[in-house]
């Protein structure tokens, strides 16, 4: 079975008696995304597990137009940003983002509102769990059908995660070439204009912070992360934050490539009857390596000092330590209640408490000889 635009489209609009979309410049990417993965992605069961997942992306746009209409004030909301991570996947930016957003004067997002953005039908603002159970039983859900994911990646619906889940109801975002192989679509977004994606989240984060708000919480800067910045979308975050400061995760590429590879085929293994591991080593080798230069070409514009660099052996070795570091570039000092915070969020985030994630390369078609070559620019100037 195929996917087809209108029909989920209008399936959004049923499901929640909305109408309204807003401005519809996500529709382009949505025809790619949904034309890819008719044609690449080879899904054994499309409309449950990809079509589902667009299907909820286009509810929640519906939704975001519908709580700003109702909640007018949320619109007023500044969305300060602390900082933004934007190293590759695997190179220790989920234990920097981890630390930091455990400062008591800083955030980030909840698991459960990156999944459920919006109130469900009759929750109260003040009173989320609705959401947190479903965000719960969710976590438990995607656990059996990603069982080798618990080793990879943790998921807890009551830990911090990433904004880029915010940005899949966007239809430019690395998630989708993340969870199939869906490779032309990846290569196609990191060249998009990212711009009108990152206005979307600006205005989700304002929902969220409003809502935050309402339930008595205190507003406090943001602490961004994903690669998808480095991955394309570099460029549309500095035209919403242009001052933000970027901390830039840095590993050896022999260690990240094939671990990210692993990642992605825990996704796709089962699920496609197109997926092939050379396929993918080829193609986030490709990724990486623009991605990358991408960056110099932007880092080479930004003020010195706007990029904070930190290597993966000093947040594995010294955790507290660097992230004092970091705090301190980032201009938000240091203080005990710091170190308490992050004192515990190194004991909750142990990695022997984990199962052990095994990868290798040589699975994905990737020689370190090509990674060694490919990625010489990168370690020469960063490691």
């Amino acid at each position: 079975m195929t996917l087809a635009v209108g029909a989920l489209l209008e399936k959004a609009r049923s499901e929640t008696g909305l109408k309204d979309f807003g401005d519809n410049w996500f529709v382009k990417p949505l025809t790619r995304l949904v034309d890819d993965v008719n044609r690449e992605a080879g899904l054994l069961s499309p409309e449950s597990s990809a079509g589902a997942r667009i299907q909820s992306a286009l509810s929640d746009r519906l939704k975001l137009v519908q709580y700003f209409k109702d909640n007018p004030a949320a619109k007023d909301e500044k969305i300060e940003l602390a900082c933004a991570i934007i190293g590759l996947p695997r190179t220790g930016s989920t234990m920097m983002h981890r630390l930091l957003a455990s400062s008591p004067k800083l955030t980030a997002l909840w698991w459960w509102e990156t999944a459920f953005p919006l109130p469900l039908p009759g929750e109260r603002v003040s009173d989320p769990a609705p959401r947190q159970d479903a965000a719960k039983a969710m976590v438990d859900w995607l656990l059996t059908e990603w069982p080798d994911f618990e080793s990879i990646d943790p998921m807890d619906a009551m830990a911090i995660n990433e904004e880029v889940v915010l940005l899949d109801r966007t239809f430019l975002s690395t998630t989708y070439d993340s969870m199939m192989p869906i490779h032309q679509y990846g290569f196609w977004q990191a060249e998009q204009d990212h711009d009108p994606a990152i206005r979307d989240l600006y205005g989700f984060m304002q929902a969220i912070q409003h809502q935050r708000a309402m339930r008595g919480e205190a507003r406090r800067p943001w602490v961004f992360k994903t690669p998808h910045y480095v991955l394309g979308a570099l460029d549309g975050l500095l035209s919403v934050w242009p001052d933000v400061k970027l901390v830039m995760t840095h590993r050896n590429v022999m260690d990240v490539l094939p671990s990210y590879c692993s990642m992605c085929a825990s996704l796709s293994v089962n699920s496609s009857m197109t997926y092939r591991k050379d396929r993918q080593g080829a193609h986030w080798s490709r990724r990486f390596r623009e991605g990358l230069e991408r960056l110099e070409a932007i880092r080479a514009r930004l003020p010195q000092g706007q990029i904070i660099d930190v290597r993966y052996e000093e947040t594995v070795s010294d955790s507290l330590g660097t992230a004092r570091k970091v705090m301190t570039a980032l201009g938000w000092g240091f203080d005990d209640a710091d170190r308490s915070a992050m004192d515990g969020a190194i004991a909750a985030n142990a990695r022997e408490a984990r199962p052990r994630h095994k990868y290798a390369a040589a699975d994905f078609g990737i020689s370190t000889e090509d990674i060694a070559t490919t990625f010489a620019f990168y370690h020469e100037r960063y490691l």
